[in-house]
């Protein structure tokens, strides 16, 4: 949709999304015979599977299930009382459709051959565009590498620490490995300040020095923990590659999906044999 939004402007380009949207719902629900409703505005229904589909899709990261169902419940209200004082037969509403339906497609089709190619930077490529543009990467608060393990039982956390007082942290760890009580283990750990939750977590980490152990934090009800600080890294410092890995990551491969589509599109042309024409104004 952030393709199509460059080419309308800011209330067309919402009309159309909320009419593309609508129609979307309304034509799947009156076909299909769900087995569980979550939702129903007349004979549109919304269904438990619609639900999980919906909220694993990239664009509803971080809405809530509760959110998402009720604008379904407001989107329905809204299409099936527009569709009643006909305006999905306004010239305007079927001249904004028919104007994103080729970058409606495009935008789709894109995703149907970059999801099929499965684009993915190998570990030299990371690094190497890590190495190439490290200032994009600077810290932008203090960071934090750390130790920590949880429990369930402040006992036996209380064992771990006095044990990881005397030896290092792999020595002690093998003492517990196969212990039930731990609930949690995550090993060097790398997090900005920001980053760093419960609030008292934070203050102790802030406060430890290189390899101390902190006491028994109860972070959370019945969840009892313990870190060891490995290393501090200062606000506008450039972090060592594995720390921000998998940002570059992300970065890189959007730069070779761009790539990609463009090498796809100009094969397309030679294949083809596709006049291109460009015409000033």
């Amino acid at each position: 949709m952030k393709i199509l939004a460059k080419h309308l402007s800011g209330n067309n380009y919402y009309i159309i999304i909320f009419f593309v949207f609508a129609l979307t719902q309304y034509g799947c629900s009156k076909e299909e015979k769900p087995s569980k409703y979550i939702a129903k505005v007349n004979k549109s229904v919304l269904t438990e599977d619609d639900v999980k589909s919906a909220l694993s899709e990239e664009r509803n990261k971080g809405i809530y299930r509760e959110e998402y169902i009720n604008n379904w419940i407001q989107t329905e209200i809204l299409f099936q009382e527009a569709a009643d004082k006909g305006l999905l037969d306004d010239k305007e509403f079927k001249s904004l459709l028919d104007r994103t339906k080729k970058e409606l497609a495009s935008a789709l089709f894109i995703r149907k051959i970059v999801d099929e190619n499965r684009i993915e930077p190998t570990d030299d490529e990371i690094k190497k565009y890590f190495d190439n543009n490290k200032d994009d990467f600077k810290l932008v608060d203090d960071a934090y590498r750390f130790n920590e393990i949880k429990f369930n039982d402040y006992n036996k956390a209380v064992e771990f620490r006095n044990s990881l007082l005397e030896t290092e942290w792999n020595r002690a760890l093998n003492q517990y490995r196969n212990d039930q009580s731990i609930i949690e283990l995550q090993p060097q750990k790398l997090l900005l300040k920001y980053q760093i939750q419960p609030a008292a977590l934070l203050r102790v980490i802030t406060t430890l020095g290189v390899n101390e152990v902190s006491v028994v934090l109860e972070t959370e009800p019945m969840k009892f923990t313990v870190v060891q600080l490995l290393e501090k890294l200062g606000k506008d410092l450039i972090p060592p590659l594995d720390m921000v890995k998998n940002e570059v990551k992300e970065r890189l491969s959007v730069v070779k999906r761009s790539q990609y589509i463009k090498e796809y599109i100009d094969k397309l042309i030679a294949d083809h044999n596709l006049v291109v024409e460009r015409y000033s104004e």
